[in-house]
């Protein structure tokens, strides 16, 4: 049988532990609640390193980086650089037009279709495919020396 007391000190811990979380919910801003990988919203305002990049490293430096690129239709998309001349159909990447980017047609394909990307059955879809476009729509700005690092080394978001 349970003692009074120990019910007694389960029920503080459990309001304690109900106010923490309602009070560290409280204080994030809309743009952080969500998971930078799979996003809830696309923001009124991207920033390519909360937004863009997450999309990015995941789905797409694990194949197009520097080092296979040459096994991936020559695409590396680890810089803008990169992202605006590598690949057999350069450039993949036009910024002010996501419908004419290969990047988001390639993106947009039904997930069955043979040349989908990413070769995974989820695809990217919804809201992670919209805030690429809007930010290949509002000129695909990459802050300068921001270099997309492999899935493997990333430490923190």
């Amino acid at each position: 049988m349970i003692r009074a007391a120990t019910i007694g000190a389960m029920k503080s811990f459990y309001y304690l532990f109900a106010a923490a979380f309602i009070l560290s919910s409280c204080s994030q801003s809309p743009e952080d609640i969500g998971s930078p990988t799979w996003p809830d919203t696309v923001p009124e305002k991207l920033d390519f390193r909360a937004h863009v990049r997450p999309l990015m490293v995941i789905n797409c430096i694990e194949c197009h980086n520097e080092k296979d690129a040459a096994k991936h239709a020559g695409l590396n998309l680890q810089t803008r650089e990169a992202a605006m001349t590598t690949g057999i159909h350069a450039p993949v990447l036009i910024p002010g037009d996501a419908d004419g980017s290969l990047l988001i047609q390639m993106l947009g394909r039904d997930p069955q279709h043979q040349m989908a990307m990413p070769p995974t059955p989820d695809g990217i879809w919804g809201v992670r495919l919209d805030i690429l476009k809007k930010w290949i729509n509002e000129g695909a700005k990459w802050p300068r020396g921001v270099v997309l690092e492999h899935p493997s080394d990333i430490e923190s978001w």
